[in-house]
């Protein structure tokens, strides 16, 4: 798989263990539930938001 880009590996060597798509999804669910909250902004920073390794 190789190392990770997205700073969110859960392996001891940061090799890529497909975490980014748990990650992913949960930030969608996120920002879906504050959309429908009326939270446009608060919904749009989760949206971009990236990690700082």
């Amino acid at each position: 798989m190789g190392t990770c880009g997205c700073g969110y590996s859960t392996d001891e060597q940061k090799n890529c263990n497909g975490t980014h798509k748990v990650v992913a999804a949960v930030k969608a669910d996120i920002a879906a539930a504050l959309a429908a909250k009326g939270q446009t902004e608060a919904s749009e920073y989760v949206k971009t938001f990236k990690k700082e390794n």
